[in-house]
């Protein structure tokens, strides 16, 4: 399992960045990643922003047992193999956000419920709810399980059919275990073409020309919550 890492002198934290789509990140043995679609993830393609804030960096590739698996979000060997992320970020800092996007957001909730979890949970654009019988966060089961500040960050004008903004409101209501869950709303930037991708991460389901808008608003959170 390879993971991509930065730091500052003195980090102030460390953040775990869990993309979306099918989690490969394709790193190699240099640490590049090659997944040409990944590397442009919302929180690939911004994870120096979080180095330039004060916290070490950790963006893990799915592990190698479990590429081309079917479902591996919602199993114990990958909660445990984000547990280990965890672990060995917390020996940078001890203070450790779990950050996930899209459906990166399954794997977010995953390691809380069947992992070792973190001290806070962030999800952006998260694939929350079930929509046609889509996999989803609420289907990992055990939300009460997650006892630690939660922040869901949307872009009001997410066209995606399974992150419609609306179902962070309804996911917080399931998070009956949290001690608070907060609902921050992101607004304006715009798909970089006009093909592309709703659920991508070029258009407003990525935060596209407001990403230092939601990176503002994540590390402003966390500075607030992750003591």
């Amino acid at each position: 399992m390879r993971v991509v890492t930065d730091r500052p002198a003195t980090p102030v934290g460390s953040v775990i960045l869990l993309a979306g789509d099918d989690g490969v990140l394709n790193i190699d043995e240099q640490g590049a990643i090659r997944s040409t679609s990944l590397v442009q993830n919302f929180l690939i393609r911004t994870r120096a922003s979080y180095v330039a804030a004060g916290y070490a960096m950790f963006a893990p590739d799915i592990a190698s047992d479990l590429k081309g698996t079917q479902g591996y979000r919602f199993g114990k060997t990958h909660a445990d193999d984000l547990s280990a992320v965890v672990a060995e970020a917390r020996k940078v800092s001890p203070k450790v956000a779990v950050i996930g996007t899209s459906r990166g957001a399954i794997s977010a909730v995953d390691v809380f419920v069947k992992g070792q979890g973190a001290d806070v949970l962030v999800i952006s654009s998260g694939v929350l709810l079930d929509h046609n019988k889509s996999a989803s966060a609420s289907t990992v089961g055990g939300l009460d399980r997650i006892r630690v500040p939660v922040l869901l960050m949307r872009h009001a004008q997410d066209f995606c059919k399974v992150t419609p903004p609306g179902d962070a409101d309804k996911f917080k209501a399931m998070l009956s275990g949290a001690p608070k869950v907060d609902i921050v709303t992101i607004n304006g930037g715009g798909p970089s073409s006009a093909n592309a991708d709703a659920c991508g991460a070029l258009h407003y389901h990525g935060f596209m020309g407001v990403e230092s808008v939601a990176i503002a608003a994540t590390v402003q959170w966390l500075k607030e919550n992750l003591r």
